[in-house]
């Protein structure tokens, strides 16, 4: 036991401390904007119309990180949900460097990426003009007092600094927990109950991509290699992988009615992209 803590410690610590400084850089630039830019809601709104494709280009970027990030920003109120659900959609964390090194062939990662942001981008603009068509856009999203840190108090680089420890502290929580989870369950298990063969899995690998770990992407990388779920079961299980960003969307409580919707819409595209993939692919 003892050393399966000391495992799931080094794991979650490290994988919080490859996020740290890319939300220094988001809580910078948070900062920034409250208190330096003064015409940011123009800007947002002119670039308002291209928030799918561009959240789904930076979630397709391999880091585990991008998704906290994008979280954040959604959080403060710079950020349209059917842009986060994109950036949720197109995140594959570790899935790429896994699958190379697990003899995964570089058209299959390539496939894998393309059919990832063409859903994040198709789903991002369905779900703007229909489910989230009524939401507020981003320059009047500036009024809500739903930021994730109070960035016009204090000295800037402290209420940079401290804020990310606490969000950097937050996650490792969460993730301890969640990674001490799987390890007692076994990921043995976990493939046994995926359905291997079954119209059902994407769904069920969509699921457990909800689990807000990088571990999860790793698991669902694994699993491809060795044959046990489909290419279309990958996709979906990815598309909900969003690591750290669920964490994110949770942390202060201001946020948490606004984050369901986000979430559910993730689930339902990537179940959806997921199941069409594996139909007319395999």
């Amino acid at each position: 036991m003892l050393h399966i803590l000391s495992h799931v410690f080094s794991e979650a610590f490290f994988d919080v401390l490859k996020t740290v400084p890319l939300l220094l850089v988001v809580y910078a630039l948070l900062y920034y904007i409250d208190n330096r830019l003064t015409n940011t809601p123009a800007l947002l709104s002119r670039a308002a119309r291209f928030g799918p494709v561009v959240g789904a280009l930076a979630g397709t970027i391999p880091q585990c990180g991008f998704s906290a990030a994008a979280a954040a920003l959604f959080s403060a109120g710079y950020l349209a949900p059917a842009t986060l659900v994109a950036v949720f959609l197109a995140t594959s964390d570790e899935a790429v460097p896994v699958m190379l090194a697990g003899g995964a062939s570089a058209p299959q990662v390539i496939l894998l990426l393309v059919v990832k942001f063409s859903i994040a981008v198709i789903g991002g603009y369905i779900l703007r003009y229909t489910v989230f068509r009524g939401h507020r856009a981003p320059d009047e999203e500036l009024e809500i007092e739903m930021s994730p840190c109070d960035c016009s108090a204090g000295s800037p680089v402290w209420s940079v600094i401290w804020h990310t420890v606490k969000t950097a502290f937050f996650l490792f929580a969460v993730l301890f927990l969640l990674n001490f989870g799987v390890h007692l369950i076994g990921e043995d298990v976990l493939a046994s109950l995926l359905l291997s063969d079954s119209i059902f899995q994407p769904l069920l690998c969509a699921v457990l991509g909800l689990i807000p770990s990088c571990a999860m992407s790793v698991l669902l990388s694994e699993l491809f290699v060795s044959g046990t779920i489909s290419f279309g079961a990958l996709v979906a299980g990815l598309s909900t992988g969003a690591g750290f960003g669920y964490i994110v969307l949770f942390e202060e409580k201001e946020g948490r009615r606004r984050a369901l919707p986000v979430i559910a819409a993730t689930l339902a595209v990537a179940v959806i992209g997921g199941t069409l993939v594996q139909v007319f692919y395999g």
